[in-house]
């Protein structure tokens, strides 16, 4: 895949398709804005690509401007921080002289873990009604990147977005099988035991019942490209078999945390408390004159 290593560093060039002029940037300091921000400030053009990133990322830094938007509001360099993954984006003109928002393109680079990095894309992708690697105007693309972009072609540009959406998909659904095993794992020993103090084998069996719904819900997210329902339903599923796993209850009953129930005998009568006798032995320290 041109750009991309096993660290996750990848270049992926999209085609904008609307911006609108509700951002700004705060010249003091580069920092994006909203459009109500009341200091001294320059319009830009973020475009709907740009705007989609940042709010995929999980608690980004503000983006800040690399290169400041000019007379041109839709061309401009930016760079955000999210956790272990960095962004930068570059919004330039390749068809029309820039009169056009079909004519702009995003310069998307991103660096950080392979798995981050293609759970960005997936979302992208997934909540877009467009497919960024498509231009409009696919001659002057062509010549774009032959120019500014040698080593990246529109064929390879479309790869590169497509393995990394395949990369995300083929990850959750590893981590879906993992899932099913574990059900049916938990299931067999459901099925060996009758009844263990502390746990019920009916209500198990109704939680296993319910991971195996969940499991269909995650696939049917994922086939929608959901991966957020897919993790809720991941999530569903863990709980479930954690209050239906017979393990667990044998564990609790033998673990450190249950109080010994020799323990439960004990009385704090005077067998607990410091006889006079005794307490003559213990010395004592008068701290009242220690000022």
């Amino acid at each position: 895949m041109p750009g991309f290593s096993n660290n996750g560093n990848v270049v992926l060039i999209g085609q904008v398709t609307k911006a609108k002029s509700n951002h700004r940037v705060e010249k003091s300091t580069r920092l994006l804005r909203n459009d109500r921000f009341p200091g001294d400030t320059n319009v830009v053009y973020l475009g709907n690509i740009a705007s989609a990133i940042i709010a995929s990322l999980e608690s980004p830094d503000t983006p800040e401007f690399l290169e400041m938007p000019g007379y041109n509001e839709q061309k401009w360099r930016l760079k955000t921080v999210s956790g272990p993954l960095t962004v930068t984006i570059t919004s330039d003109s390749y068809w029309g002289f820039g009169l056009l928002t079909s004519g702009y393109l995003n310069v998307i680079q991103l660096n950080g873990p392979a798995s981050v990095v293609a759970r960005l894309v997936f979302d992208l992708v997934a909540s877009s009604s467009w497919q960024p690697w498509r231009f409009k105007h696919s001659r002057s693309a062509k010549k774009y990147l032959a120019k500014s972009f040698p080593e990246i072609t529109i064929e390879s540009n479309e790869k590169a977005w497509s393995n990394l959406i395949n990369v995300c998909k083929d990850e959750t659904n590893e981590l879906i099988v993992v899932m099913e095993a574990a059900i049916n794992n938990v299931e067999k020993k459901i099925r060996a035991i009758d009844e263990l103090e502390g746990w019920s084998k009916n209500k198990a069996e109704v939680s296993i019942a319910s991971a195996k719904y969940d499991l269909n819900i995650a696939r049917e997210a994922l086939q929608d490209r959901n991966i957020p329902s897919v993790e809720r339903a991941i999530a569903r599923i863990e709980a479930a078999l954690i209050e239906s796993n017979p393990d667990n209850a044998m564990n609790e009953e033998n673990s450190g945390f249950v109080i010994d129930k020799d323990l439960a005998s004990i009385r704090f009568d005077e067998d607990l408390v410091i006889k006079p006798a005794e307490d003559e032995s213990i010395p004592l320290l008068d701290l009242t004159e220690a000022e």
